[in-house]
């Protein structure tokens, strides 16, 4: 006996004789080749084959059948592999002729009808030769009579609940169930030649047609224009209760007269007045359901909800259409919150009244210098508060007499540092890959840890943290070789980009290189590439985002540089200069010789390559934060997102729409929802230092605050009014880090881990740097309080 979990095994030249002498057809199938090893005489008598026909290829004889019928087969197929030959179950299966079924021939006889048991088993045929597979054994064959089949479809026809007629071509009665005629002829009463005319006739139309306007369609539906199937409603009278209406489904098919063999239409009756409100009832209890689980998710899980509506129109919209796609009730006060927020928007994918509501919060949650540098931050519009500066600056303007511009651009040009990449420093990193030092191998071989220390990367890599982890990057994905990258060329470049990173406090080569590592491991391991976002060219794209992202960065910020008519803010017109100025120097030194590790990538990649780059790192101007997270989030819940079940757990993931698949089986992503994806992956790595261990996430922090400061310090030098939080006389932005995640990151975060559940370590990494900050803003508030009650 074989032990539990572990199939008997079977020997050919010991028990094949034992099967022989059986009645019963007996053979072994091989579900992975789809071919029979062995049957007994039975079993070929079964067929009516001999031996070499009973062993040939399965699928080679299903040529008969129909493209469904072969897909099911394959379908069954497989499942008895999985069943009976991996997990060792045994199945019971009834076979009648004519349906492909796997270990299954042709069936010559009509009507046949068998009962098979499928038993794991394992043929032994060599001291080390076993493999596993599945014994057929029929245990029963039934023939049935036509009939008894005729006694039990009346039986069956005569006693469903649902009335069924067939009517002939010119509408004349020429079957019906029991149930169909009794109700027939409680309405017609003694009329002999009932017809489907008279029958449509004793109710009333459903408001649009009436009854020989229904029948004559429904005719013409059937019988002219071969609908396979017409439906329509009908409002019936009640006889039994007087008074009493109740709403029917007519459904009616084509069909053939038996007898006659002359085209008719089989009708049926159903009475939708009960299942409507059988509908109500699921519906109500569904909605009960809802709620529970919602409440238990937010228990389990809660998630985060920022101190103000940060909702655009285009979110609001969809939630509702969402809430009626569920069939939940929209009230009107709903349906008009809505509208007005559309007709006061002046942006569809803005938050309505920003400022506003965030100056609003200055007097409650956040501190009113916060609320400002929030909407400097976020807002094109100035905060409500500070428009009685514009007037002041345009005064200090008038008497610097146009100096004050001039001079900030003259404060900036030394951000440009010269390179000092050599042909021996090349050849010095290429060599160092090769051979990495202990110390560098221990800080890279934590390259794919959710959290990272950027700032060690650079004390052990001589200065050269960028382009060292990304030369290192790009040879470990094999994109290198992929693309025919010229090594040389690629290194000098990486170089120097690393040399164009100005000594910033905060924007600088080591930021960089943390958003490298940042957006490296959520793409990895956060889900992008496991459910198709990112192919190798996507995956070159992200690295080269975040290698270029903030090159030659000024240290000051986009509206520091329309204020002053900064040249970058007069070349793009005050959109994005920053950003757009990371792009077009980065892609000016790549299409140049000396850096153009690319020219031997296709024309077409390389344009796919440059567009998905230039998305990305546009993306990280936080002007554009609401317009691109609300598309992602629509994006992703419309469009289908990402699968939940990953490595991730915890939170609630959104509703998703199957995606779209190919002939192969395999998803097919679009091609706007990938870019979002990797818009907002970039997005993410940028303040990937908030999910960083505390002490470095706050090392971070202070450096932003002192690039901050050194803004504050040009602003008063030319007269300007300091930014909100740039005064080094006042707190800084270690004050506004609660407001910030609050508005900003945990709800960026939280998007994309509700989209891609593997990204779920980063989120909870960012909500422990928020209770941090929180935990030191009690503190502050309480000894605060207590100075002030001396």
């Amino acid at each position: 006996m074989a032990s539990q979990g572990e199939p008997q095994v079977l020997e050919l030249g010991v028990h094949a004789q034992v099967f022989e002498i059986c009645a019963a057809p007996i053979w072994l199938y091989d579900s992975t080749f789809s071919v029979n090893v062995w049957g007994n005489q039975a079993a070929l008598e079964l067929f009516g084959v001999d031996e070499e026909a009973f062993k040939a290829p399965q699928l080679e004889q299903l040529g008969q059948f129909t493209p469904e019928q072969l897909r099911l087969w394959k379908k069954l197929n497989a499942q008895v592999h999985q069943d009976v030959e991996v997990e060792k179950k045994e199945v019971n299966v009834t076979v009648a002729s004519g349906e492909p079924v796997p270990g299954f021939m042709k069936l010559d006889k009509p009507k046949l009808v068998l009962k098979a048991s499928y038993k794991p088993i394992r043929l032994r045929s060599g001291p080390d030769r076993e493999r596993d597979l599945t014994l057929i054994q029929v245990t029963a064959q039934v023939a049935p009579t036509v009939e008894d089949n005729q006694l039990r479809l009346v039986e069956m026809c005569n006693n469903h609940p649902m009335f069924q007629f067939l009517f002939d071509e010119s509408g004349k009665l020429l079957a019906a169930n029991k149930r169909a005629l009794c109700n027939m002829r409680e309405h017609l009463g003694s009329c002999e030649n009932y017809n489907l005319q008279n029958y449509l006739a004793i109710g009333e139309c459903d408001g649009s047609l009436g009854p020989d306007e229904m029948y004559k369609e429904a005719m013409e539906a059937i019988f002219v224009l071969d609908q396979p199937c017409h439906r329509f409603p009908q409002l019936r009278w009640s006889k039994r209760h007087p008074g009493k209406y109740r709403w029917v489904l007519y459904e009616m098919w084509p069909s053939i007269d038996p007898v006659s063999q002359q085209k008719a239409v089989l009708v049926c009756e159903q009475n939708i007045s009960q299942v409507k409100a059988l509908e109500e009832q699921i519906k109500k209890q569904n909605q009960r359901l809802e709620a529970q689980l919602e409440e238990a998710l937010a228990q389990r899980d809660p998630v985060h909800k920022p101190a103000i509506d940060i909702d655009t129109p285009a979110d609001k919209t969809l939630k509702l259409l969402d809430k009626l796609m569920r069939g939940h009730e929209v009230s009107a006060r709903e349906a008009i919150e809505l509208r007005d927020a559309i007709i006061q928007a002046g942006d569809l994918r803005q938050p309505v009244n920003f400022n506003e509501q965030l100056m609003k919060n200055s007097q409650t949650v956040l501190d009113s210098e916060v609320s400002q540098s929030l909407i400097q931050l976020l807002s094109s519009r100035r905060p409500a508060k500070v428009r009685s500066t514009i007037k002041e600056e345009e005064e200090e303007g008038d008497e610097q007499q146009g100096a004050g511009p001039a001079h900030a651009e003259q404060d900036l040009r030394h951000i440009y540092a010269r390179s000092n990449v050599t042909q021996d420093s090349v050849k010095a990193l290429i060599a160092m890959h090769k051979n990495l030092p202990d110390e560098v191998l221990d800080v890279l071989a934590k390259v794919d840890d959710w959290q990272f220390d950027a700032f060690k990367l650079n004390e052990v890599s001589g200065g050269r943290p960028l382009s060292l982890l990304s030369y290192a990057l790009l040879k470990r994905c094999e994109v290198t070789d992929k693309f025919q990258m010229d090594d040389h060329r690629l290194v000098k470049f990486l170089m120097r980009i690393e040399d164009g990173y100005p000594n910033n406090p905060y924007h600088n080569r080591i930021h960089a290189a943390d958003v490298l590592q940042s957006l490296h491991v959520l793409v990895v391991r956060g889900g992008l590439i496991g459910h198709g976002y990112c192919d190798e060219v996507s995956l070159t794209s992200c690295y080269l985002s975040a290698i270029i992202h903030d090159f030659e960065h000024k240290g000051v910020n986009n509206d520091y540089l329309i204020r002053v008519s900064d040249g970058l803010a007069v070349l793009y017109n005050d959109r994005s200069p920053m950003e757009n100025h990371h792009l077009a120097a980065s892609f000016q030194l790549m299409n140049s010789d000396e850096y153009n590790f690319l020219r031997k990538m296709p024309n077409k990649l390389r344009e796919t390559l440059r567009k998905q780059i230039i998305e990305m790192v546009l993306a990280t101007d936080m002007k554009q934060h609401f317009a691109i997270h609300s598309m992602f989030q629509a994006k992703m819940q419309l469009n289908g997102s990402v699968p939940s079940g990953g490595n991730g757990s915890g939170g609630k993931t959104m509703r998703t729409s199957p995606h779209t698949t190919n002939q192969d089986g395999h998803k097919v992503i679009d091609e706007d929802q990938r870019s979002l994806v990797l818009q907002v992956a970039l997005k993410c790595a940028d303040l990937g230092h908030l999910a960083s261990p505390r002490i470095v996430h706050k090392k971070w922090v202070q450096y932003l605050e002192e690039e901050f400061f050194r803004q504050g310090d040009r602003e008063k030098q030319n007269g300007l009014t300091v930014s909100p939080l740039m005064d080094r006389e006042k707190n800084g932005i270690t004050k506004s880090q609660v407001g910030f995640f609050d508005i900003v990151a945990l709800p960026l975060f939280q998007s994309f881990a509700q989209a891609f559940q593997e990204a779920t370590p980063m989120l909870d990494a960012v909500k422990d740097n928020y209770a941090m900050w929180r935990e030191e803003a009690a503190m502050y508030t309480s000894a605060t309080t207590q100075r002030s009650s001396k």
